[in-house]
């Protein structure tokens, strides 16, 4: 396949399924790491899509920023280089399973080990984020946050706590939730439940791993 060809079908995957990991992307054209790379770089390039950690989604997903009433708490998020294996907020690994990006107004992307520490910085720069990915929790793949459904305070706590785990399908979230419990909903419930257990806290982390050091 030609890579005029090659690059049309991977945009048009792209924009049908809303974002591919690097994985998928792989085996569903069966190319090297480089050649994908150089792919993704010209449709970007293009600004047909954007490149997240672990994938890429369609350049055109609309915004997100967190609603007004919430109040936002002092940044930690810094205009600095990030390392691309470690939390913007609790410097935890990163991992795909539980990846959650924001972009800033500026266009610089930063990368939370957990939808908890990302909702936390969502809340904290919600002036500045223009947009916001995230994972789905079973498939790992990249998808929209205001597309995603919210699994909150469920006992399947596999990195920051309260526990909130994302998914692509709200089906696969509630039926999640039977196992383990918690509460489903929208990106804009997310960020009330993380702010509220915020405020329960005095406006301070309630997570071991989230204090500040």
């Amino acid at each position: 396949m030609k890579a005029t060809q090659r690059r049309k079908e991977l945009l048009a995957l792209i924009q049908e399924k809303g974002g591919l990991s690097l994985k998928e992307i792989a085996e569903q054209f069966d190319v090297s790491k480089m050649t994908l790379h150089r792919d993704l770089d010209v449709l970007e390039s293009r600004s047909l899509i954007r490149r997240i950690f672990g994938g890429a989604v369609p350049a055109d997903e609309a915004k997100v920023v967190a609603p007004a009433a919430l109040a936002p708490s002092p940044a930690r998020v810094t205009h600095g280089a990030q390392h691309p294996d470690s939390c913007l907020v609790c410097l935890r690994p990163v991992t795909q399973h539980l990846l959650y990006g924001i972009t800033l107004a500026t266009g610089e992307q930063y990368f939370a080990c957990c939808p908890h520490c990302g909702l936390s910085a969502h809340l904290r720069q919600k002036e500045n984020i223009t947009s916001a990915m995230t994972a789905d929790f079973i498939s790992g793949r990249p998808h929209p946050a205001h597309r995603s459904f919210y699994l909150m305070g469920s006992a399947a706590s596999p990195c920051c706590t309260p526990s909130i785990l994302t998914f692509e399908n709200e089906d696969q979230a509630r039926r999640f939730r039977i196992g383990f419990g918690g509460k489903v909903g929208p990106l804009h419930e997310a960020l009330e439940y993380l702010q509220e257990e915020m405020t329960m806290g005095g406006g301070k982390s309630v997570c071991p791993h989230c204090a500040p050091q």
